[in-house]
């Protein structure tokens, strides 16, 4: 087998011994015949891969499945769809068809919308899966017939050709090498040759050759079912879950603070039990978010249908809300950063030849094929015949011999005769060193040559030589031909932009490490690459450095020469550390990690095991759409968070207020006004009949506070499509902030409303005729007198009083302020929907439509209350006391938007911590480590003469993986990648950037440091 310096897989035993681990469990008569190996000839008989299907099981991954009906029954399980099942069922206690229908409604609404969007997710999943279900062809009874990769056993013969997808574990039989792309089980980015008695792995890629192989394991026994068993075993509880039960939480527990001293006051003023029980149990259910889950599970499923427009399926709606606070993103290389497709690049000439003429011989020691060609020979090829004039020379040659690529010779060999001119040469390509010798050079070109390849080593790209024999039949070396794996094209410019907005990017690959350093600075991500080796120190190791291995990871550019759980480590104490961490990947090996990251993203073409662990799924290739994602995902956040802090404020206004108005205005409503306007009709419940009383302390009556909480909250979810602006920087759940701004925004409106409700009482008839100037004394109503006074003309009176007396009823007054707190609580919305004035940011029109929707609704209940029904204890308004509502709305809404909300985001903003000063030092250190190593690859460029003195010819090889061996040399990784190459002579450009560097580090340290003292000061 060729050697390679890419990290190898898993070793595996032989074919009983992994059968009999896969029978370890069943009776030791069964095992001999379970675990027999199927002759090649004739394979299993049907009979037999029956009875081994029956015991070994599909060869599927194991998918944690959960009941249907199970799973929907859980949208209506949990502490805000429990909240609505209380207060329905006091509701239906009460009888209260109208209130329990509302509740109903909203819980229906609530469980449907996140049940439909992830099942509709899932589906899209589902689909994509089922399109690429593995085929395979297997030999039973004697004949080869193709069959579903799922019914494979162990003991079955398989053949595998070129572009079959390895079905299972297996060992190959007899016959010529294979070469296998196990990108998507390692992350190498060239396929590696198996010979006969190699284990191929499930989930790897024939790239060229066909050979018979016996299956040695299957499902989840194979090393593709080993990462998929890790993926099971991880359980993520969404942040937004988190979030929205601590909001829940803290506004149920001030809710219920006040509606027990609410429920005390009233059952002291002798109010009847269950219809003081019915208003605070309504107050509750108005005052908590019974409708955030609604509102939230509405935003995100419509962004999630957006999102799929642009080619990303969401499997998880909370994994929208979570990709909007993302501050670190760790990405697979090969095929998600990198094209996975081979490139050469600038050649290193040695001869009197061109470049173009370099890469047309070593494309004549290629072996043409139409297809099934290796991953180099179709680079090189193809380079050719992208130049018209060449790819017609090429034709001009036969080739008469054709040696291939073995790894003692490390080399191909052909032998090749121009048609026209009948001349025949030989032409090679290979391992540098091994080409070198064929050539016997003097000491400048051996000296240039070596250099040159220590270069392109360092650098990862992989180097190969080319010679060709002259006319005497002696080996002339021609030059050295570079080939890479590059970036993908718009790949650079997409983390450029990530981490303009705030997100870290690290790479995370099984690649090697020269292979990722050169990745990562060609794409400007830093220099600072850590291999497996780290993660093979002991704590106490590490500690006895002055480090911590979460600061190592938290501090390193990417990694290299990973395995999966290598992957899941890192992404884990990132998460440990207090990122919000992203994943991508396609392959197998990835799919730990993915499960285990906060957000994981398989990219287009994912194996089934990673789209399965994902949160996202990628349709179109590349990262530039997560970038896309991205910004639709801090909108989605935006809607959401606006939404929590209208929702907090209205709840403090709806508890705040009734507790002052029950508290405060109890001997204000008793002595304003007579007791044959504070009268409640009797009502009905199920444990009898709520008799007729006066009130003594302001309330309003039930559906009141149902048509609030229908109106502001049924049409709220409207801000599902509000227009908003994608943040700059990735957002957190800043509860302080939040609640701040809230409770500001709710104090505003409490004051308002108490402020109105003041007013009103104070033109009522008792107050009026308090000196006997105007209105009517209300102890004439209480003795039937008739007596009357002037009417009243003040400027209140004018407005809110009737035509009579100049005085308003208790009856307008409970009408008046239901209008006031359903406009102030809808505004409130217009308010905290931007940090600036309102007006700064046009509303969506869906979210414009709503609010006037809202506005006419509840105008027109004002103006008609008692037309619809005489039992909800309230009367009509007058045009005129509508506008005077209006008016003092629109001036409380004014102070509470451009002062009141400034102000406190102003006071926020001043203490808040340096978060941005973080991501802009964390760019910047990428950009100098950056500059440092290509300071350092200037310099060995113009010292080649001194590279060559420290490198034999036998110690440099070409770089690594598939056909040409040894690999780019590996630099020693330490803990401080700062000093990992202090041993080398830098120049002094390259000090002066270490030393800019160590300057940004000194200052950023200042930096923190002041940023603390001033904490420490604020608290």
């Amino acid at each position: 087998m060729a050697p390679s310096d890419n990290p190898p897989l898993p070793p595996s035993n032989d074919l009983t011994a992994s059968l009999l681990r896969q029978s370890a469990s069943a009776d030791p008569m069964d095992r001999q015949s379970m675990t027999a190996m199927a002759p090649v000839g004739t394979g299993l008989t049907t009979q037999e891969a029956a009875r081994r299907l029956d015991f070994f099981g599909l060869n599927a991954l194991e998918e944690k499945k959960t009941n249907g009906l199970l799973k929907f029954l859980g949208y209506f399980w949990g502490p805000m769809p429990i909240m609505i099942w209380i207060a329905s069922i006091i509701e239906m206690i009460n009888e209260s068809i109208p209130d329990l229908c509302v509740l109903l409604l909203l819980q229906l609404i609530n469980g449907l919308v996140g049940y439909v969007e992830e099942k509709n997710a899932g589906n899209a999943i589902a689909a994509l899966k089922a399109s690429l279900t593995p085929k395979c062809t297997v030999k039973r009874d004697g004949r080869w017939q193709g069959l579903d990769a799922k019914n494979l056993v162990p003991g079955d013969v398989i053949n595998l050709k070129l572009g079959d997808i390895i079905p299972a574990d297996c060992k190959l039989a007899e016959g010529q090498p294979v070469s296998v792309d196990q990108a998507a089980l390692t992350g190498e980015s060239l396929p590696v040759t198996l010979y006969p008695g190699d284990s191929g792995k499930m989930g790897a890629t024939v790239k060229r050759g066909e050979i018979e192989a016996h299956v040695t394991a299957t499902g989840s026994n194979t090393f593709f079912g080993k990462a998929a068993a890790m993926v099971n075993s991880v359980e993520n509880v969404s942040r937004f879950q988190k979030i929205l039960f601590k909001i829940a939480m803290s506004l149920l527990c001030v809710a219920v603070v006040i509606t027990t001293t609410i429920m005390i006051v009233l059952l002291n003023e002798g109010v009847n039990i269950l219809r003081a029980l019915a208003i605070c149990v309504v107050l509750l259910v108005a005052s908590i978010p019974i409708a955030m889950q609604v509102v939230s599970t509405s935003t995100m499923a419509v962004g999630a249908r957006r999102l799929a427009d642009m080619g990303v399926i969401v499997a998880r709606l909370g994994a929208i809300e979570e990709m909007a606070g993302m501050d670190m993103l760790c990405s697979d290389k090969t095929g998600t950063l990198t094209q996975n497709k081979l490139k050469l690049y600038e050649p290193i000439i040695v001869s009197n030849v061109t470049s173009k003429e370099l890469v047309f011989y070593a494309a004549l020691a290629a072996k043409r094929m139409e297809e099934g060609q290796d991953a180099i020979d179709f680079c090189i090829t193809r380079d050719c015949e992208a130049d018209p004039e060449f790819a017609k020379k090429l034709d001009e040659y036969e080739e008469l011999e054709f040696i291939p690529f073995d790894p003692t010779s490390k080399k191909t060999v052909a032998t090749v005769k121009n048609i026209t001119s009948q001349n025949v040469f030989k032409t090679t390509k290979g391992m540098c060193n091994i080409v070198l010798d064929m050539c016997d050079p003097d000491d400048a070109t051996r000296n240039k040559v070596v250099g040159a390849v220590q270069e392109l080593a360092d650098r990862g790209y992989r180097a190969l030589g080319v010679a060709k024999t002259n006319d005497s039949g002696k080996w002339e070396f021609l030059g050295v031909l570079s080939l890479f794996d590059p970036p993908r094209e718009d790949t650079k410019e997409t983390i450029a932009k990530a981490m303009s907005m705030g997100i870290q990017v690290k790479m995370v690959t099984g690649d090697q490490t020269a292979i990722a350093k050169e990745t990562c600075r060609s794409l400007g991500m830093g220099a600072g690459i850590l291999n497996s080796d780290v993660f093979h120190h002991s704590e106490g190791e590490i500690e006895a450095r002055g480090q911590s291995l979460h600061d190592i990871v938290k501090d390193a550019h990417g990694f290299a020469e990973v395995y999966p759980e290598h992957k899941f480590k890192i992404v884990k104490m990132l998460m440990d550390s207090g990122f919000t961490c992203g994943m991508t990947g396609d392959g197998v090996n990835d799919a730990p990690a993915l499960k285990r990251a906060q957000i994981g993203i398989a990219v287009e073409g994912a194996t089934d095991a990673a789209r399965a662990a994902a949160d996202i799924v990628l349709t179109d290739p590349g990262l530039k759409t997560i970038i896309d994602a991205i910004l639709r995902a801090r909108k989605i956040f935006a809607r959401v968070r606006n939404y929590c802090i209208y929702r907090i404020s209205a709840t403090f206004q709806l508890i705040f207020f009734f507790f002052f108005a029950v508290i405060g205005f109890k001997s204000t409503v008793q002595n304003q006004f007579p007791d044959q306007m504070r009268i409640v009709a009797a009502s009905k419940t199920m444990f009898g009949e709520m008799p007729q009383e006066f009130e003594t302390v302001f309330t309003l009556p039930v559906m009141a506070l149902v048509a609030i909480t229908l109106l502001n909250d049924g049409l709220i979810i409207s801000i599902c499509k509000d227009k908003v602006v994608a943040a700059a920087q990735p957002q957190k759940w800043f509860l302080k902030e939040i609640f701040a701004v809230a409770i500001a925004l709710g104090f505003c409106l409490i004051v308002e409303n108490c402020t109105l409700l003041l007013v009103g009482m104070n033109a009522g008839p008792g107050a009026e005729a308090s000196s006997d100037a105007c209105g009517q004394n209300p102890i004439y109503y209480d003795t039937n007198d008739s007596v009357r006074t002037a009417k009243c003309t003040t400027f209140v009176s004018h407005w809110l009083g009737d035509d009579t007396y100049g005085t308003i009823t208790y009856r307008e007054l409970k009408t008046l302020i239901y209008l006031s707190l359903s406009l102030s609580g809808f505004m409130t919305v217009l308010a905290a929907r931007t940090k600036g004035f309102w007006f700064s940011r046009r509303m969506g029109y869906l979210l414009m439509t709503a609010t006037f929707v809202a506005f006419i609704v509840t105008t027109v209940l004002a103006l008609n209350v008692s037309n619809i029904s005489n039992d909800l204890d309230m009367d009509n308004l007058r045009i005129r006391q509508v506008a005077f509502v209006w008016c003092w709305v629109l001036i409380g809404f004014t102070i509470q938007d451009m002062i009141i909300k400034r102000a406190v985001y102003t006071a926020y903003d001043w203490y808040k911590s340096d978060t941005e000063l973080k991501n802009g030092a964390d760019y910047m250190h990428a950009i100098v480590s950056n500059q440092i190593e290509e300071e350092r690859l200037t310099m060995r460029r113009t010292s080649l003469h001194g590279a060559s003195a420290r490198n034999t010819v036998g110690s440099v090889g070409g770089v690594g993986g598939g056909d040409f061996g040894a690999g780019p040399s590996r630099p020693s990784v330490g803990f401080d990648r700062l000093s990992r190459m202090s041993g080398e002579r830098k120049s002094p450009s390259e000090l002066v950037l270490e030393k800019k560097l160590l300057r940004l580090e000194e200052e950023l340290s200042l930096l923190k440091e002041e940023v603390s003292r001033k904490k420490d000061k604020k608290k």
